[in-house]
């Protein structure tokens, strides 16, 4: 038995789960695992399906802040009129599917990361387990941030582009292609704000350190500015800077939660 083996098998200890497990067994629990998180999202997603009209109501939101010269297209060209069109005969049926999933997207982030969590459980020591909890928490709070924050600067993102022809040009909006763009900028702004969790959890694994963050620290920003610059609905400076600071502090956390956890482990005698 190697010396990785007997530590997972000794931290495994008192919490009744055998970390001395096949390639099957191994396989099995995976099987477990991607089962309960499809159920979250299929709970998640018949959630949302309940409450797709006052869900599509809130998401078409940003585009009814708009000026009315903006949406000329409404109600068609009623300016007074707040509505998307669809230009063909499916498309209604998907604008409800894609609103449900904006909801679903957002709670089924806990059980999902609950699930990958537990999975990777065995190959960490027991005083690593009790980060479990607050990492389903952090998760729900970074993913629905990112996502509340998405929806905070769509309205710019919507403005630029749709004003960007000038009035010669009369925005038609399909709802099925305007929930889209709302389902990917949400998801990849949550996505993005989970960036620091997975840092963390390779702190707390050992596999980082806080000398290695500080060293990649110009990387990391110039990829938080790349990532807000594919990520975000316009290419204004403004509108990057608001998604590519958050990043940046982020990261900075990181490094300071992996001194203090470096600090305490050499404190503790803990490896």
């Amino acid at each position: 038995m190697t010396q990785t083996a007997r530590r997972s098998s000794a931290d495994a200890q008192g919490d009744g789960f055998d970390a001395q497990m096949t390639l099957v067994e191994h396989l099995e629990e995976l099987r477990s695992r991607i089962f309960k998180a499809a159920l979250a999202i299929a709970v998640s997603f018949g959630i949302g399906m309940v409450f797709r009209d006052r869900l599509f109501d809130f998401l078409i939101g940003p585009y009814c802040d708009l000026p009315p010269e903006l949406r000329g297209g409404s109600g068609v060209f009623d300016t007074q009129r707040c509505a998307l069109i669809v230009t063909n005969p499916l498309g209604a049926f998907f604008v409800t599917l894609k609103a449900a999933a904006v909801l679903a997207v957002v709670l089924a982030a806990p059980p999902v990361c609950y699930q990958l969590w537990r999975f990777i459980t065995p190959g960490l020591r027991a005083n690593e387990r009790r980060y479990a909890l607050p990492f389903v928490v952090m998760t729900f709070v970074l993913f629905a941030g990112g996502a509340v924050f998405a929806y905070l600067i769509i309205p710019r993102g919507l403005q630029f582009l749709v004003g960007f022809a000038g009035q010669s040009v009369v925005p038609l909006l399909d709802a099925d292609q305007y929930m889209t763009f709302i389902l990917k900028t949400m998801l990849g702004f949550g996505l993005s704000f989970l960036a620091p969790l997975v840092i963390a959890m390779l702190t707390v694994a050992g596999v980082v350190t806080a000398g290695s963050l500080r060293h990649f620290r110009r990387h990391a920003v110039f990829v938080a500015f790349v990532l807000a610059a594919i990520i975000t609905p316009t290419q204004d400076p403004f509108t990057m800077l608001l998604m590519g600071g958050p990043l940046v502090l982020f990261f900075e956390c990181n490094i300071l939660f992996a001194r203090l956890l470096e600090r305490r482990r050499g404190r503790t005698g803990v490896a």
